[in-house]
């Protein structure tokens, strides 16, 4: 493989776990809320129980006022992860809250005069399980239930008094137990989450592009139509569609055969496709025939386009020195145009464009002229 094959395929691998984190994100931020929800009540319950072991009004007033305070923090972080537009933030949120988690954790340990290890244990496996449960990268999870369990033993060991060895080795043992069923469990959903989403894709794909030229579809193209024509009439943008044919492919045919026909589209296709940019979109319409959206693109503009692509057509060279041509039809959207009205206006322009001459374009501003 070259090394710019290598770079293209580095690229759509991280292209595919952007949209597969997407998917993470949007399934994410419709559940948090019930997650914020969860903590919030369960922080209630553990300040309960941090009153009946508690005696010291101060240290009391204290722990109350911490829950209360992480339990505000937690409904109105929510609220924050409902509008973060990417899941690396996503997830950074969720870490630094986790983390807050776990040092409130410790900071009302320290208030106990003599904490019982074994409740405390059951803790820490609860907290564990939490940082698991609630949506994050797996890394960040297993990263935090570390460090939650490494930093409890270790205060267990010098702070709890009268700390018998069998329970000490007993609950760590349940904590690396904990961790590494859950790190399993999470790391292999994740991945089969990954390779389902990969499937679903590449069939959506498939789906949705023409296999002879890599085009879009009929259908791909209606979607990308009535989005970018929505588009660009809420932004006051201007759209043109083109309508694309080969010219003279039933003689290429009937002369060289059909594979020397479908070589002729191919590269029609990846020629065009060249000359235009990622926004932009190219369908097969049918046969000999594609379909162009031109977002953002003024009718003048895309005429020029149009000339740069009709001569890069004409350098085509198939095998044999077999040559072909392109006749154009462009219009741009008026006001009240809808998807058929603009491809029927185009496909009239496409045919002046062949009674003219072939390899031509032909264009109209739909504003005006309503052929």
């Amino acid at each position: 493989m070259s090394t710019e094959e290598q770079k293209q395929a580095k690229q759509e691998k991280k292209l595919a776990r952007v949209q597969f984190e997407t998917t993470k994100l949007d399934a994410a931020q419709r559940n948090i809320h019930v997650f914020a929800g969860i903590a919030s009540i369960a922080n209630f319950l553990l300040l309960l129980c941090d009153l009946f072991f508690i005696r010291e009004q101060n240290e009391r007033l204290i722990i109350g006022i911490l829950r209360y305070c992480f339990s505000i923090l937690l409904i109105l972080m929510a609220l924050r992860l409902q509008r973060i537009k990417t899941f690396s933030g996503f997830c950074v949120v969720v870490s630094i809250l986790e983390g807050l988690a776990i040092l409130l954790f410790f900071s009302i340990l320290q208030l106990y005069d003599s904490p019982d290890f074994m409740i405390q244990s059951m803790g820490i496996l609860l907290t564990i399980l939490i940082v698991f449960v609630v949506p994050n990268r797996w890394e960040n999870m297993l990263a935090l239930a570390i460090l939650a369990s490494g930093a409890f033993f270790l205060y267990a060991y010098y702070r709890i008094p009268n700390l018998l060895p069998r329970e000490f080795l007993a609950a760590a043992f349940y904590a690396v137990l904990t961790i590494v069923l859950c790190a399993v469990k999470t790391i292999g959903t994740d991945r089969n989450a990954q390779r389902e989403f990969a499937a679903k894709s590449r069939l959506e794909q498939a789906s949705a592009r023409d296999f002879l030229t890599n085009a879009a579809t009929r259908e791909r193209l209606e979607e990308e139509a009535r989005r970018w024509m929505s588009f660009c009439r809420r932004q006051g943008l201007p759209l043109c569609f083109v309508f694309a044919d080969l010219d003279d492919l039933k003689r290429i045919n009937d002369r060289y055969g059909h594979a020397m026909g479908d070589a002729a589209l191919r590269e029609v296709a990846a020629t065009m496709r060249s000359q235009l940019r990622n926004s932009d979109t190219i369908a097969r319409w049918g046969g000999d025939e594609f379909v162009l959206i031109l977002p953002n693109v003024t009718l003048q503009n895309a005429v020029l386009l149009l000339d740069r692509v009709k001569k890069a057509v004409s350098q085509v060279t198939l095998e044999g020195g077999i040559t072909v041509s392109c006749s154009f039809g462009v219009v741009q959207m008026g006001p009240e145009s809808d998807y058929a009205q603009m491809l029927s206006a185009a496909d009239t322009m496409m045919y002046r464009a062949k009674k003219s001459g072939k390899g031509r374009v032909h264009f109209s501003d739909y504003m005006d002229d309503n052929p």
